[in-house]
C-alpha cells in the first residue's frame, strides 16, 4: 500500500497545494486499482513513523508546496526520491521527510521506498486562494506526473500480492 502524506496549511495560500496535491494523487492511483491511504497534516510530526512503519505500508510519498522559484513567478511539480537523513535530527516545525524516516527506520525497524513530491508556489500570504499557476499545475499534475504515477502503480500492485 502506498501512503501519502500531505502536508501543508491551507489558510496560507499556496502552502495549501501540497494538501491538495496528495488528493489529487490518491485519486490518480485509485483509479488505477493501487492500495493507497491519504493523510493530510498541517506540519509534520514524528507520529507520523508509526504510520509509516505499519505492516500494510511498502511506500511512503510525502507532498507539500514548496517556495522555490520566487522570481519566475511559475509552478512546477517535482518528485525527489528520499532516504532516512540521520544530519538533520530536528523536531517540531522544522522536522523534514528524511527525518521521519529516520524515526520509523530507528523506532519501529521499517525502512521502505520514499518520495518527496512538491509544487512549488509563489504566494503564502494568509489566503485560502491558490494562485494561478498553482492551480494550473495542480490541474496538469495527473498528466504531469503519469509516468512516475504508473511506475509506483506497478511497484505497489507487485507488493499488494
Amino acid at each position: 500500500m502506498i501512503l501519502i502524506i500531505g502536508y501543508g496549511n491551507s489558510l496560507r495560500g499556496d502552502d495549501g497545494a501540497g494538501l491538495l496535491l496528495a488528493e489529487r494523487l490518491e485519486q490518480a492511483w485509485q483509479t488505477r486499482q493501487v492500495p493507497v491511504e491519504r493523510i493530510a497534516s498541517q506540519q509534520l510530526t514524528p507520529e507520523l513513523a508509526v504510520e509509516i512503519a505499519r505492516p500494510a505500508i511498502d511506500t511512503v510519498v510525502f507532498v507539500d508546496a514548496a517556495l522555490e522559484n520566487p522570481a519566475d513567478k511559475l509552478a512546477a511539480i517535482r518528485v525527489y526520491p528520499l532516504t532516512p537523513d540521520l544530519a538533520s535530527p530536528s523536531l517540531g516545525h522544522q522536522l523534514n521527510p528524511a527525518m521521519v524516516l529516520v524515526y520509523a527506520a530507528k523506532l519501529y525497524y521499517k525502512q521502505l521506498p520514499a518520495w518527496q513530491v512538491t509544487i512549488s508556489g509563489v504566494a503564502f500570504d494568509h489566503s485560502e486562494t491558490l494562485s494561478e499557476p498553482v492551480q494550473q499545475a495542480l490541474a496538469a499534475a495527473p498528466d504531469t506526473l503519469a509516468e512516475w504515477l504508473d511506475q509506483l502503480a506497478t511497484t505497489a500492485l507487485a507488493a499488494a500480492r
